[in-house]
């Protein structure tokens, strides 16, 4: 049924707390079908040995497969993502706080990590960033293909540091995505941000606008994904960097290292299956940066450290983008008799 735009709908944030009553009904379903056969298969007289096998396979599986159903997320928290006529808001006992404003611009990306049952859909917009703690382990076929438009491959910090927190379900995360994309086509993948001074920095799938410059990504530009150390008193800090060049515009992106964006854990690869799986582990291969001495600082720009992926991503994917190579180090002139000094 068709939904008008200015309805008023609500997706809640739950918290896992036991299984859901469906989910509950299916396991003790499975379970009884599981012990019902392989009562029969031992109870009735006359069955063939090999049936009387493929009966009790049956059976057990039956009861493994009730074994390994998940509880589902159902507790309410009372906390909701409501849109309505004028945008999206979160709504809590604590108050409500707006998210996105019909009719101005904003972006949509996923933040998410190997083998992880949470990710984040950061809502950015000219003015703030809203974090909106999102499960994705019970993800169908048709969720799976949408949020691998957006995901983002994120440091561990950020996603793990919402484990524990109320988070949409997939199915609603899925519809609000879809709900965000009908007022705005564009959302999905665009970023706004601002540098640590405040100047504004838009990002959608031809311009990079960082301030008064802007980038083309439709025309040939350069670019390079870097790292570097640099000491301020006695500490040093690491960082990582993405260098860009066009028609004479040269700006380096800069934002702290992430501790860790890799799970250890030896499962974890293997959990990253399906479309966005797969759209993680493309982005390991922009991970690699060699280090490099610091950059200029006057062109250097400062940006929030889990949106540098999204804009090596971007900058990967245009047509006519080239990631270029360290340069090689200047080697010394041969002093010789007829070397000009």
């Amino acid at each position: 049924m068709f939904r008008p735009l200015s309805a008023t709908q609500r997706w809640p944030l739950v918290v896992a707390n036991g299984p859901h009553r469906t989910t509950s009904r299916l396991r003790v379903t499975l379970a009884v079908a599981g012990v019902v056969v392989l009562a029969a298969a031992a109870a009735v007289p006359g069955l063939p040995l090999p049936l009387r096998l493929l009966l009790g396979a049956l059976a057990l599986g039956l009861v493994a497969l009730a074994a390994m159903r998940r509880p589902k997320p159902v507790r309410a928290t009372g906390a909701a993502i409501v849109a309505d006529a004028t945008g999206l808001s979160r709504t809590s006992p604590d108050g409500t706080k707006p998210i996105v404003a019909w009719g101005t611009p904003f972006g949509i990306t996923l933040l998410a990590s190997y083998g992880r049952p949470h990710g984040l859909l950061a809502f950015t917009t000219q003015t703030q960033t809203r974090y909106v703690p999102t499960r994705i382990d019970d993800r169908s076929d048709a969720h799976d293909e949408l949020f691998a438009r957006i995901a983002v491959l994120a440091d561990l910090d950020l996603v793990d540091g919402v484990t524990h927190d109320a988070a949409l379900t997939a199915e609603d995360a899925a519809a609000l995505i879809r709900h965000a994309e009908e007022h705005d086509r564009a959302s999905l993948g665009r970023v706004y941000l601002s540098d640590g001074r405040g100047a504004p920095i838009a990002l959608d799938r031809a311009t990079l606008s960082i301030d008064s410059r802007t980038f083309d990504l439709t025309s040939h530009l350069e670019w390079r994904a870097l790292m570097f150390h640099e000491s301020t008193g006695q500490a040093a800090a690491l960082y990582q960097a993405t260098w860009i060049r066009q028609s004479g515009a040269e700006v380096v992106l800069v934002a702290p290292m992430p501790a860790s964006i890799v799970p250890r854990e030896p499962n974890a690869h293997r959990e990253a299956s399906g479309r966005l799986g797969r759209a993680l582990t493309r982005d390991l291969r922009l991970l690699q940066s060699p280090a490099e001495p610091p950059p200029a600082r006057d062109i250097r720009v400062a940006i929030d450290r889990p949106f540098m992926m999204a804009i090596r991503r971007v900058l990967d994917e245009a047509p006519l983008a080239s990631r270029v190579p360290l340069p090689a180090p200047k080697e010394p002139a041969a002093q010789g008799r007829d070397s000009i000094l």
